[in-house]
């Protein structure tokens, strides 16, 4: 970290702050190239969890999943697919573009949705040990890479 100049009071802390604002772009940046299709609230969340379950995939925490995709894929191909992989029986929504799941997460999880070239949004919510209430989201537009990050 570097070391701020010192100024007075007032512009020590306005310079402080603008370096937090900085390296929160920063970090969304890095989030929208590794993960560009998995909302950064649930990547944040994710993060913010990890330490505490210690995330090997055994302990992961559980979160409400939803995948949006294209339009026309087969959604029994997807159920069993999502089955196959999570475990879970997913609730399809919105002419099978909209796929929920409530599932243990990991980093690598994320990463495998969001490269999977039928994919076009992921959200999500931690649910913890309580069960999923369901679909609570809806598919955003994809967000602007030109415009500020503060938008989401």
């Amino acid at each position: 970290m570097f070391e701020l100049t010192k100024y007075a009071n007032g512009q020590q802390q306005a310079l402080e702050l603008h370096r937090l604002r900085i390296e929160y772009e920063k970090l969304h940046a890095i989030y929208n190239i590794i993960l560009p299709k998995v909302k950064p609230t649930l990547i944040a969340d994710l993060l913010s969890r990890e330490i505490d379950y210690h995330s090997d995939g055994k302990n992961a925490p559980m979160y409400t999943v939803e995948v949006f995709t294209k339009k026309g894929i087969d959604s029994d191909e997807a159920k069993m697919y999502i089955i196959q992989k999570t475990g879970m029986v997913p609730s399809i929504h919105d002419h099978g573009t909209h796929y929920v799941t409530n599932q243990k997460l990991t980093l690598e999880i994320l990463k495998e949705i969001s490269d999977c070239e039928d994919v076009l949004e992921v959200a999500g919510e931690y649910s913890g040990s309580c069960g999923s209430i369901g679909s609570v989201h809806e598919r955003s537009e994809k967000y602007n890479n030109t415009t500020n990050l503060y938008n989401y």
